[in-house]
């Protein structure tokens, strides 16, 4: 079973691990992590899932800088060998409320062009798909940008 949890700063390292397995190409530093982290819980929300063990297993975020500004889905991220059980659907929603709460009208995110999987999940979820930035992820990898209108 997957639990979910807000992320502590205990967790960093192991998703510093994480995130260079996940996202190679790009990943974010532990200061880049720490810096992100610093915003919780006022302008930003980390949120990790975990299996029987208590191992950490995706972990997502979500930045919402004030009121009336649209969020940005910072990061969704799922092991491998935990993809297609819920658990980015569950972030998602998780991030959303989250979100809304703080009176954010729309959610962003940016998602590789190559990711089929993510980009399908994202567009059951509501998304829609409003611009590619050429080159978001490095010389050649480009991301779509996705939008999804709240309704707060």
């Amino acid at each position: 079973m997957i639990n979910y949890r807000e992320a502590i700063s205990l967790d960093l390292p192991v998703l510093v691990s994480m995130e260079r397995v996940l996202f190679a190409d790009a990943p974010w530093s532990m200061g880049q992590f720490k810096e992100e982290f610093k915003g919780v819980p006022k302008t930003r929300y980390f949120m990790v899932a975990t299996d029987e063990q208590d191992q950490i297993v995706g972990y997502a975020a979500v930045l919402v800088v004030a009121p009336g500004v649209e969020a940005d889905v910072l990061t969704v991220a799922v092991l491998p060998d935990f993809t297609r059980q819920g658990i980015a659907s569950q972030f998602m929603g998780e991030l959303e409320a989250w979100s809304s709460e703080k009176g954010a009208p729309a959610m962003m995110l940016e998602v590789g062009v190559n990711n089929a999987s993510a980009i399908a999940l994202y567009e059951k979820l509501g998304y829609q798909n409003i611009s590619t930035r050429k080159g978001y992820y490095g010389p050649g990898l480009d991301a779509l940008v996705m939008r999804k209108e709240l309704g707060v």
